[in-house]
C-alpha cells in the first residue's frame, strides 16, 4: 500500500493505493496555522502498518512556523510519528529524497506539490500542454514543453513569472479583487473588510456545491446560498433589506469576471513567454468550472472528467502516490 500524502497550509489530501492501482482519496480541511501540533495524531488514523509513503507538501509557509527550514522539519517530524513505513518526499527537481536529504536540502522539498502533479501529466496525459490548477487558496500555472516542467522553483519565482496566483476558489478576500463593483448605476468603493471570500461568489453562482465551501465562513455561520448572500451584501456595508438578491448576483458576476480575467491573463503571459499558446491547457482542482469559464477561448482537457472529481479535488496526493508506485515498480 502507498500513500501518498500532500499537505497544504490549510487542507491535507490522502490518496490510498494498493498494488493493484485502486485507489481512495481522503481530504480533510486542516488549518496548520491553528493545528500543526496535531498533525502526527490526525495523520496516524490514516495508516494500517508498513505503508510507503509519498510525500509533498505547502504547509511549511504557514505562519505557525518562523521559518521554511523550521516548517519542513516539523511537518517531517509529525509523518515520521505517524508512519512506521518508508517515507519519500517528492522534491521540486523531480525526484524522491529522504527525510534526512529532505532536511539538508528543505527549499528543494518546500511548496513541491505542483511538481509532482506536473510530472504526472507530462508522463500520462500531455508533455507539451499548461497544467492550471486552482485549489481552495491559490492557483498553479506550469508550463510543460517536451516532457519537461519549465515553472520557477520557489512560490517567490513563480509568482515573479506568473506561474503562481494568489487566488483560489474558496479562501480569497473579495477586496483583493477589486477595490470598486458597479452598483445601481454607480462605481461604487468595496469595503477591505473580511466579510466575503470567494468561496461565497463560488457558491451562488453554482461553480461549487455548498458542501465544498470547507473552509471557515468570514462570519461563522453556514455555507448556504442565502448565508452566502448575505456576506456579499456587506462587502458594500448592506444587507439583504438594502438591497435585493437580483443586486447581489450582479455583485458575485463582477468579482467572477474579475477572478477569471486575473487567471486567463497570467495564463496568456505563460504561454506567450513559453511558445504554448496553442497548446493544450491541463485543467484541475477544486476550481475547473472556473478554470474552464477563465480559459475557454483554450484547448482544455480535465482531469476529472479524465479521473473523476475525487483525484481532480486531490491531484498532488494522487500524482505523488502514482509516480512512487511506479518508480518502486520499476526498481523491482
Amino acid at each position: 500500500m502507498i500513500l501518498g500524502i500532500d499537505i497544504g497550509g490549510a487542507n491535507t489530501k490522502i490518496t490510498e493505493i494498493d498494488d493493484n492501482g485502486d485507489f481512495k482519496v481522503h481530504h480533510m480541511y486542516f488549518p496548520m496555522w491553528r493545528n500543526s501540533n496535531k498533525l502526527a495524531e490526525v495523520l496516524k488514523t490514516y495508516g494500517k502498518g508498513g505503508e510507503d509513503i509519498a510525500l509533498v507538501m505547502t504547509a511549511e509557509l504557514a505562519d505557525a512556523y518562523e521559518t521554511k527550514k523550521q516548517g519542513v522539519d516539523e511537518i517531517l517530524k509529525a509523518v515520521e510519528d505517524a508512519f512506521d513505513g518508508d517515507i519519500y518526499v517528492f522534491d521540486v527537481d523531480g525526484n524522491f529524497l529522504t527525510t534526512e536529504e529532505s532536511r539538508e536540502n528543505y527549499l528543494k522539498v518546500s511548496a513541491s506539490n505542483w511538481r509532482a502533479t506536473a510530472e504526472f501529466v507530462s508522463k500520462n496525459i500531455s508533455n507539451n500542454c499548461i497544467l492550471v490548477d486552482m485549489g481552495s487558496t491559490t492557483t498553479d500555472i506550469i508550463p510543460i514543453k517536451d516532457g519537461r516542467a519549465l515553472a520557477t522553483k520557489t512560490d517567490l519565482d513563480r509568482l515573479m513569472n506568473n506561474e503562481l496566483v494568489y487566488v483560489g476558489t474558496l479562501r480569497t478576500p473579495l477586496s483583493f479583487l477589486s477595490n470598486k463593483v458597479s452598483f445601481r448605476e454607480k462605481e461604487t468603493n468595496v469595503s477591505s473588510e473580511y466579510f466575503a471570500i470567494t468561496a461565497d461568489i463560488s457558491v451562488v453562482l453554482d461553480k461549487i456545491k455548498p458542501e465544498q465551501y470547507t473552509c471557515d465562513t468570514p462570519d461563522g455561520k453556514s455555507t448556504d446560498k442565502k448565508s452566502c448572500m448575505v456576506r456579499l451584501s456587506r462587502v458594500l456595508c448592506g444587507d439583504l433589506e438594502m438591497m435585493n438578491e437580483e443586486e447581489v448576483l450582479t455583485i458575485a458576476d463582477q468579482f467572477y469576471n474579475k477572478l477569471t480575467n486575473l487567471i486567463k491573463q497570467n495564463v496568456d503571459k505563460v504561454a506567450e513567454k513559453y511558445d504554448l499558446t496553442n497548446a493544450t491547457v491541463v485543467v484541475t482542482g477544486l476550481g475547473e468550472e472556473i478554470l474552464k469559464d477563465a480559459l475557454k477561448d483554450y484547448n482544455i482537457v480535465s482531469i476529472k472528467e479524465k479521473y473523476g472529481e475525487d483525484v481532480s479535488l486531490a491531484t498532488p496526493s494522487f500524482a505523488v502516490g502514482m509516480l512512487l508506485k511506479s518508480e518502486l515498480n520499476s526498481g523491482k
